[in-house]
This record gives structure tokens, C-alpha cells and sequence, in this order.
């Protein structure tokens, strides 16, 4: 049976109220989810919470689901849509005081920190004006850690086409890097 089948299956069963077969779907696409959430977030504690309430929305819109995308891509949009709302309301995470001395001799100083969170800005900044399909073949592949054939597949395109459009979103990267005033540079 084709996945598209198989996972119109799992949809149908799901929405008739079977829990077997939404935690079929939990079980297929948590990899998918987890890597999303955790290419935006970070390596956070919270990155496990914000991967189950991605599914609680799946959930809750499952019936609204029309199959004009692969389900994959769908959920991929709910998880990266999750995360960066996540990413955005997180608060600093706290740590004992002998913790907190540890970090702070082994960590780089709070000047590499801001630079850090500067150029993650820049990079957000600079995806976020890249059209929707090179933006995504590129969180996938580097935020995602997808391969070429995973990409493919969540896209529904030749992997062809996602060797070009990674190649095409680098490019305009570079090219909107380039562009940028000298003070926004990192």
C-alpha cells in the first residue's frame, strides 16, 4: 500500500476515534517532529514538551487536514510553527549555583554568547526572507538534519529539485549577506 494510502488509512482510523492509529501516525512522524522542533530550539530541555503539543495540535486538526500536501508537510509546518512560538516565549533556564560555576568555567564569555545570538538572528532573519521552498529545504537539511532522500520525500519533489533548491537558497543567502550594510554583518 503507498504511504499516501497508509497514512490516509491512519487519518480516517484517527478520526473515528481510534487511538491505535494516531499513535501510529505519533510514532511515524515523532522523528520527523523532534528534529524540526530541536533545529529551532536548540538542544533545550523543553524541546520533548513542544514536540507533544505539536501532536496535541495534530490532533485537534486532523479533521481539517484536506491532503493537498503530503501529511508529512503538513506536520512539518505545525512543528516548525510550534517551535518558534516556543523559542520566542522561552525563559532563560535556571541552574544551581555549583552548576552555574561549572558552566561558567568551561563556557566561552558573554561577548561569543551575543555573537552567537546575533548571528542566529541574522540567519532567522535572513531564511525568513527566502521563499517558502528554499526555506524549507534548507531548515530541513540543516536544521532538520534530513537527508537529500528525507527532504524529498517530505516535500513530494524529485531529490533533484532539492539539490537545487538548497543550491538556490545558498546562493540568495550569499548574495543577501553580501548586500547587507557592513554594521549588520557579523
Amino acid at each position: 500500500m503507498p504511504r499516501d494510502d497508509q497514512d490516509r488509512n491512519l487519518i480516517e482510523e484517527s478520526l473515528e476515534g481510534s487511538g491505535r492509529a494516531f499513535k501510529k501516525l505519533v510514532d511515524k512522524f515523532h522523528p520527523l517532529v523532534y528534529s524540526v522542533v530541536r533545529g529551532i530550539m536548540g538542544n533545550r530541555d523543553e524541546v520533548e514538551d513542544v514536540a507533544q503539543e505539536v501532536f496535541i495540535k495534530v490532533y485537534r486538526k486532523l479533521a481539517t487536514f484536506r491532503g493537498e500536501a503530503r501529511l508529512s508537510t503538513w506536520i512539518y509546518r505545525i512543528a516548525r510553527n510550534e517551535a518558534i512560538n516556543a523559542a520566542k516565549r522561552a525563559r532563560p533556564t535556571t541552574v544551581q549555583l555549583d552548576e552555574a560555576e561549572r558552566l561558567a568555567s568551561s563556557s566561552p564569555g558573554p561577548d561569543r554568547h551575543l555573537e552567537r545570538r546575533i548571528t542566529a538572528k541574522l540567519v532567522e532573519d535572513l531564511l525568513s526572507s527566502l521563499d517558502e521552498q528554499y526555506r524549507v529545504v534548507l531548515e530541513l537539511r540543516y536544521m532538520g538534519e534530513k537527508s537529500y532522500a528525507e527532504i524529498a520525500e517530505i516535500m513530494d519533489i524529485p531529490i533533484g529539485t532539492v539539490k537545487t533548491y538548497i543550491h538556490r537558497g545558498k546562493t540568495m543567502l550569499k548574495q543577501r549577506l553580501a548586500h547587507r550594510e557592513p554594521k549588520e554583518r557579523v
